[in-house]
């Protein structure tokens, strides 16, 4: 059997009210969602709509873009499952 995979914004939603009901709910999965290459896609895109800046690093969406876009995110989904992403 498989599970339809559910889009950013209902899982967003799923999650707000399951922490509104339950306030003492432990979010144990939430990490398997954080790092997958579409909810880091979403954030990237809602970094630059917002207007973001460099961070520590310098690195801007130019810099980003230039270099590939899927590229980064492949990098930070990686570092992020090795446990070696440094904001």
């Amino acid at each position: 059997m498989t599970k339809t995979p559910i889009n950013l914004q209902e899982l967003r939603q799923r999650i707000y009210q399951k922490a509104k009901t339950e306030p003492t709910h432990r979010f144990w999965g939430l990490f398997t969602h954080i790092t997958k290459r579409t909810t880091l896609h979403e954030a990237y895109l809602q970094a630059k709509k917002n207007g973001g800046a460099p961070g520590i690093d310098g690195q801007s969406f130019d810099d980003v873009e230039h270099e590939g876009v899927q590229t980064f995110l492949e990098n930070i989904q990686k570092e992020l499952q090795e446990g070696n992403y440094q904001p």
